[in-house]
């Protein structure tokens, strides 16, 4: 009896190989959807497959937000119904980690560049619609969602309630899972506004985060460090930006702290005396019209940003010993 069942075994074996062979050697391109995928949409035949550095003129800012997470490959294709018309974009990433990280900070596309930067930059606060869906629709310009390594967004004029639809046929037809980066489960829990989760690359990401002048105050250029921040509640129904930042080493992360005291002092930041935590470090306090405080942890640093007065400071410090 055994005998007969192995060579079964084996060709379900073999066809599971050879379904994942096939998935790997599949890009963003094979995934836009087929003529009458739902409602009637047929393709126009105006499908690109292009190259990072061949999206800025398509994606403007976006682009250099995409390369920073390693963007592989960027599809589209226009589809119509012979009544309206809307285009599909898929963003294919190396890693689900970094479709996450491009997800949790696209920028909103209603929002004037800032005029230091350049680049498009969300209102620092409570998200206007908190990310905890795969798949939502901003500002009534676009649907997006994101899959595994993939992001896709979905453009139609007004953003009618039927495109809900096609975001749901995306979902279903891209590989994979919607998980998050593996950095954000390091992030604590306990008063953590659920769905502001961040993934932080590089210093376009940094921007649309801190909006900090640009300045790359974490040492994304000479170190190898990802970071992630969320916001957290205060006991007075306030909120403020939790960053932890992660690198190489303790002996690295020793000099991005000195980085970082030399990028508050150099913006004139007046010290703020902290006691040191229970769990051994002595937070860094700073004032300039708003409180921060920041302190190292083995080859972690931990910032508490955008904080109202001391005793706000001193309770979101504690809420991190």
């Amino acid at each position: 009896m055994l005998k007969k069942i192995l060579p079964f075994l084996v060709l379900i074996f073999l066809a599971g190989v050879t379904a994942y062979a096939d998935e790997d050697d599949l890009n963003a391109l094979d995934y836009l959807p087929e003529d009458n995928f739902t409602s009637g949409w047929e393709a126009t035949g105006n499908e690109m497959l292009l190259h990072p550095e061949e999206t800025v003129y398509i994606l403007d800012d976006a682009a250099f937000l995409a390369m920073e997470f390693d963007l592989v490959w960027y599809a589209t294709e226009t589809y119509s119904n012979f009544v309206d018309e809307l285009t599909i974009e898929i963003f294919e990433f190396p890693t689900t980690g970094d479709a996450y990280g491009f997800y949790s900070l696209s920028p909103v596309p209603y929002i004037e560049p800032d005029q230091e930067t350049g680049i498009v930059v969300e209102p620092y606060g409570l998200p206007p619609a908190p990310k905890i869906d795969t798949i939502r629709v901003v500002e009534n310009e676009f649907l997006e969602g994101y899959k595994d390594r993939f992001y896709f967004r979905v453009h139609q004029e007004e953003v009618p309630d039927s495109l809900l639809q096609v975001g749901l046929h995306m979902l279903a037809n891209l590989p994979g899972y919607a998980t998050p980066s593996e950095m954000i489960g390091i992030l604590p829990a306990n008063e953590r506004v659920m769905g502001s989760e961040r993934y932080i690359r590089g210093m376009v990401g940094l921007d649309l985060l801190m909006q900090w002048h640009g300045e790359d105050y974490l040492g994304f250029e000479e170190y190898d460090v990802r970071a992630v921040g969320a916001e957290y509640r205060l006991g007075s129904g306030e909120y403020y930006l939790y960053v932890m930042a992660e690198y190489e080493d303790t002996e690295t992360a020793e000099g991005a702290l000195l980085d970082l005291v030399e990028y508050f002092e150099y913006w004139n930041w007046d010290t703020v005396i902290l006691p040191p935590m229970d769990s051994g470090p002595h937070p860094r306090g700073y004032s300039n019209e708003k409180f921060a405080a920041f302190w190292q942890n083995d080859n972690f640093i931990h910032l508490v940003w955008d904080v109202t007065d001391v005793s706000h400071l001193r309770t979101a410090v504690g809420q991190h010993d």
